[in-house]
């Protein structure tokens, strides 16, 4: 039986109104936007000067539509816009703290891509409030993101019919750039890339502020790929057996750390070599076999706030809260 997707609150983004009018948050959404953009500012714990310039810079990089949407939000929420677009910027900001495990596979019915979202947060408030955000009426179709009341960029999305695409993190000590944020790089991929090749290509060759590891899977077989970005540089990963793995460490890209990797990346190894193991094993055929490989004690971590599986070919996806194997 497939795991049910139904638990979770759904917010709807008509693209065809204008921006101020796209995000319609409900009184108790509203609410929860005002505690995790509370949390955003205290892990990030920057100085007012330092906040101010960047959402100064990042106004100037990001589309309009985009800032018109976040200052729309802040007024909802009743926050100042700096708050909103820090919120936005977070990953760019302080990817440090999150982790995340994802594979992909070719199945009867399609590509399976599945995905653990690995995010340290105080009382769980990231795995409470999670919010399947539905983008109606893009130049390329339908798009639908994995994400939370007042966040308006993708860490994790499906466009049925087209690809589904998600975000690891990762460190390299190739220098930052001043760039479109990572998260809303994503969600123009969705909004506009019209096949997976369009959308491997903008991921690829569009400059990005700071490093990331995308899973990029699509609807045919032999269409699963992991896009290794710096700010400046790339390289693609393809499948090997019908599957791809990724986790937090570059496996084509040099990240200039030696032998000797910080954080998350020096534990990523474990979780790679176990998802791998498993899937040699015994190959997932459907997404209740994916949830069971994410619920794995040696893949899922503490921090695990989201998963969730995609099927592209048939615009389906299902989402699950993390347990306890």
């Amino acid at each position: 039986m497939e795991p049910p997707s139904d638990n979770f609150q759904v917010v709807t983004v008509d693209l065809r109104r204008p921006p101020a009018d796209r995000w319609r948050l409900t009184p108790p959404q509203r609410e929860q936007a005002r505690e995790l953009l509370s949390l955003y500012k205290s892990d990030l714990s920057l100085r007012p000067d330092v906040s101010e310039f960047l959402v100064s810079a990042g106004k100037d990089l990001i589309r309009a539509e985009y800032w018109e949407e976040m200052e729309s939000l802040a007024r909802q929420v009743g926050v100042s816009i700096s708050g909103v677009a820090l919120c936005n910027f977070y990953y760019d900001a302080l990817k440090v703290a999150l982790g995340c495990t994802a594979f992909a596979i070719e199945a009867p019915d399609g590509v399976l891509h599945a995905r653990n979202l690995d995010w340290w947060t105080q009382n769980l408030a990231l795995a409470r409030y999670t919010a399947v955000c539905r983008f109606v009426g893009g130049p390329a179709g339908d798009f639908t993101t994995i994400g939370w009341p007042g966040f308006i960029g993708a860490f994790s999305g499906i466009a049925p019919g087209r690809f589904a695409v998600s975000l690891n993190a990762v460190l390299s000590l190739d220098p930052p750039r001043l760039a479109t944020p990572v998260v809303l790089l994503l969600r123009t991929a969705l909004e506009q890339a019209p096949s997976f090749d369009r959308a491997r290509e903008l991921l690829s060759e569009s400059p990005l502020p700071c490093d990331c590891l995308l899973l990029l899977t699509g609807t045919l077989p032999g269409q699963l790929a992991v896009i290794e970005r710096t700010p400046s540089r790339y390289a693609l990963r393809g499948p090997q057996a019908g599957y791809i793995c990724v986790t937090n460490g570059y496996r084509q890209l040099d990240a200039g750390f030696g032998s000797a990797p910080p954080g998350l990346a020096a534990t990523c190894c474990q979780r790679f070599e176990r998802v791998e193991a498993l899937i040699a094993n015994r190959r997932p055929q459907t997404p209740a076999d994916c949830f069971r490989y994410l619920n794995d004690p040696q893949v899922r971590m503490d921090m695990t706030v989201q998963q969730m599986v995609f099927r592209a070919a048939t615009g389906q996806h299902w989402i699950g809260s993390p347990h306890p194997a």
